[in-house]
């Protein structure tokens, strides 16, 4: 094992440190308050309690016996005739991160979730949320994903899932001619089926061309598979614009083509990613009641599919909480004036303007859990038996992580790392790009930053090759009228409640004229009034919407037209298949969402009073 680990060494670069936070020794994390969203910040959140009640039982215990001490010592020097000073209180214990009873809490709170993710109805607000479950759900089968049961190099595959030679060969682009036009043909091609298929839908009617949601096909599957590495999220992307395009022209027919295909390739897509994601969740379930120890064996797992996933959620862990130690950096080292009020805003976390915030924002705070973070990522790579034996693109990415320049990451990744590892820079390549989808699909808190760390090393890696072309720039970034992908915008009537009807209510803000942050907080408290049910009635409300005119602000509207309506072609089909629920055409009988849990906060402030 060891001559094993000193051979693959030689394929890693030496970490630079010059700008990066440095790993150091394990250090005890004094955090102060977190956001239970993860089992990683579910672990922290529960060690922060039980601290915050240990520190205060500590502190009322070692406050008790200093002043009994205090008070004998100077009742005994008084009668000495001596005086001397009082000695100072003992020194507190600083209680460990973890505990036995806060990662067994974690586990109770993992345990409660539902076997797959399912929407629920908050009863304190009335409004619809997502309660994630133990369990991936899968968009095709719509039950909770079932992993591979032939073995640990079976579930291996289906975290990077691909086709048999043959079939990539039939279905894979030439990437050095490709053009999205052709690409799009190909896949309705692939994922249409025939009249001689047999399919039909609920009806009875066989199906030809795009089957009805959820069913996919083999052929679907497979072309995707062969070309997910240039389709992704730029393939979901463009056939989005497309759809939009189609209806600001009007073309009804050409929408509702659109629209399925998309739909259909999103499906597929997301399946293929399901083992994927709940290999995830499963190895958050086991890195995040463990934040702080650093005996990663004892809990990273076994197999290479296990050690895989827990080292994407410490790498994912560690460049979440790098970024918010550039925003926290940011935005207490910099001197808030009047022309940068806006810049400072808009950077880390709004949350943390609350009166009581429930998330980490404060650099001292956010710096001690990236530490922890970058200690146990450390300490998992640099253990043979969990970190050499991952896929190579997996290992080139944490090599790569270290090495500054694009020049030079090229340079080591064609002279070092490829001859050493027996692989093609090619064949790298694609296997990051894979990987790079899958990231894409997981959630973006708090999975985006390591995305957008795999998206840029992507990005070098190919230039200079035929994997640095894109045809997908002129359809995502053309804003051109003649630009394939361009779509003529426009402005609407915004909810009179909205953020967006304040911002054009409220006093004109001009550079320069900008007050303290607490002016604009006040004219949104004001404005909120009503938001909670202190304004108007909601009768009166209606009448006032239905009568007001809403002139849509100059800098805002930059010329565009005003209410086309064309977002609304295809009707009540965007949003439930085609079975309306609308029962009248007077628009005081619209129900709005905001309507719902307006309702539940008034009852509740009746029942309050």
């Amino acid at each position: 094992m060891k001559s094993e680990s000193k051979s693959k060494s030689k394929s890693k670069p030496k970490p630079n440190s010059k700008k990066s936070l440095k790993p150091t020794k394990a250090k005890k994390v004094n955090v102060a308050k977190s956001k239970a969203g993860t089992a990683t910040a579910i672990a922290i959140a529960v060690a922060i309690a039980n601290k915050n009640s240990k520190k205060k039982k500590n502190k009322n215990n070692n406050t008790k016996n200093y002043t009994k001490n205090n008070t004998k010592k100077k009742n005994n020097n008084n009668k000495k005739g001596q005086t001397s000073a009082p000695p100072p209180p003992p020194e507190e214990e600083e209680p460990k991160l973890l505990s036995g009873d806060s990662i067994s809490d974690a586990r109770v709170r993992m345990d409660a979730r539902p076997d797959v993710s399912s929407i629920v109805v908050d009863e304190q607000t009335g409004i619809e949320r997502i309660q994630q479950g133990k369990y991936v759900m899968d968009v095709v089968t719509r039950k909770a994903v079932q992993l591979s049961s032939l073995g640990p190099m079976y579930r291996l595959a289906q975290m990077f899932p691909g086709v048999q030679p043959e079939l990539r060969d039939l279905y894979r682009f030439d990437w050095s001619k490709a053009e999205v036009g052709d690409m799009i043909e190909q896949l309705r091609d692939a994922c249409s089926v025939k009249e001689s298929d047999g399919i039909k839908d609920d009806d009875g009617n066989l199906v030809v061309g795009i089957p009805p949601h959820p069913v996919v096909t083999n052929a679907g599957l497979d072309f995707v598979l062969a070309n997910r590495d240039y389709l992704g999220p730029r393939m979901k992307k463009t056939l989005g614009r497309l759809k939009l395009q189609a209806q600001s022209q009007g073309d009804v027919k050409a929408a509702s083509e659109y629209r399925q295909l998309w739909k259909h390739y999103m499906t597929i897509d997301d399946s293929l990613s399901a083992p994927f994601k709940q290999m995830i969740m499963d190895a958050e379930g086991r890195v995040g009641p463990n934040f702080g120890n650093l005996d990663l064996r004892s809990f990273c797992g076994t197999e290479v599919y296990e050690r895989t996933a827990s080292y994407l959620v410490l790498k994912g862990m560690v460049a979440h909480w790098e970024k918010k130690v550039r925003d926290a950096e940011y935005v207490e080292r910099t001197p808030e004036t009047r022309s940068n009020f806006i810049d400072v805003l808009m950077v880390g976390d709004p949350k943390r303007y609350l009166p009581d915030p429930p998330i980490i924002f404060r650099y001292d705070e956010v710096v001690r859990i990236t530490l922890m973070a970058q200690n146990m990522t450390a300490q998992f790579v640099n253990t043979p038996e969990l970190f050499d034996d991952l896929p190579v693109e997996v290992r080139f990415f944490e090599a790569a992580t270290f090495i500054k320049g694009g020049t030079t990451l090229r340079q080591f990744m064609i002279e070092d790392f490829c001859p050493a590892e027996g692989i093609t820079p090619e064949g790298l390549r694609e296997g990051l790009r894979r990987l790079e989808v899958q990231l894409s699909n997981m959630q973006i808190d708090p999975y985006g930053d390591l995305k957008n760390v795999m998206s840029r090393l992507v990005d070098t890696m190919a230039v200079g090759t035929d994997d640095a072309r894109d045809p997908y720039v002129s359809y995502l970034y053309s804003t051109g009228k003649d630009g394939p992908g361009y779509f003529q915008t426009y402005t609407f009537n915004h909810d009179r409640q909205s953020l967006v009807r304040f911002l054009d209510n409220a006093k004109e803000i001009q550079q320069g004229s900008i007050g303290p942050t607490s002016n604009l907080i006040d004219q949104l408290s004001n404005e909120a009034n009503n938001l909670f049910g202190f304004g108007p009635k909601p009768e009166e409300m209606k009448k006032q919407i239905k009568n007001e005119v809403y002139k849509v602000p100059d800098k805002r509207s930059c010329g565009r037209p005003h209410n086309t309506g064309w977002l609304d072609l295809l009707g009540d089909e965007e949003v439930n298949g085609g079975s309306s629920t609308k029962t009248s055409d007077d628009p005081e009988d619209e129900v709005y969402e905001s309507d719902n849990w307006r309702e539940v906060i008034s009852q509740r402030q009746k029942i309050s009073r």
